[in-house]
């Protein structure tokens, strides 16, 4: 017993549509779910700052250094900090210098990120706090 020709080709032509809707289905409901579904990994407060772009992100790191260790007060504070964030810091040699702390990280686009901040002591006492963010190819 053979199948009618003209049956076959109409149930081969509706199989390709119902086939192409199921597909569309399925691509819409994964853009939809990716599109919605919550992000549970918490922002890095370096995240914070970068989010905010070169020039405001260096303004809110200094607020932050200038809040935790304000002028005439001990750098530990903002040295934790900046220590926390992942920056590396150096100490200066005596009580009156610069703490240089730094941190390199990979951006977009093939850029490199450099963070740098700088609390300056003097008798071990907080005399200018510096903070920049900038972009240079890697």
């Amino acid at each position: 017993m053979r199948a009618d020709p003209q049956v076959s080709d109409r149930m081969q032509q509706g199989t390709k549509r119902r086939a192409l809707l199921v597909f569309l289905v399925i691509a819409f409901v994964v853009a939809l779910v990716a599109t919605y579904w919550p992000n549970h990994r918490e922002r890095t407060q370096i995240e914070t700052y970068l989010r905010q772009g070169l020039r405001q992100g260096a303004v809110l790191l200094k607020r932050d250094i200038d809040r935790l260790s304000p002028e005439g007060q001990d750098p530990g504070p903002a040295v934790q900090h900046l220590g926390a964030l992942g920056l590396g810091c150096a100490a200066p040699a005596t009580t009156t210098g610069e703490w240089s702390c730094v941190m390199r990280r990979p951006g977009d686009n093939r850029m490199m990120i450099t963070i740098e901040a700088a609390v300056r002591v003097e008798r071990g006492l907080v005399t200018e706090t510096l903070a920049r963010i900038s972009e240079s190819p890697r």
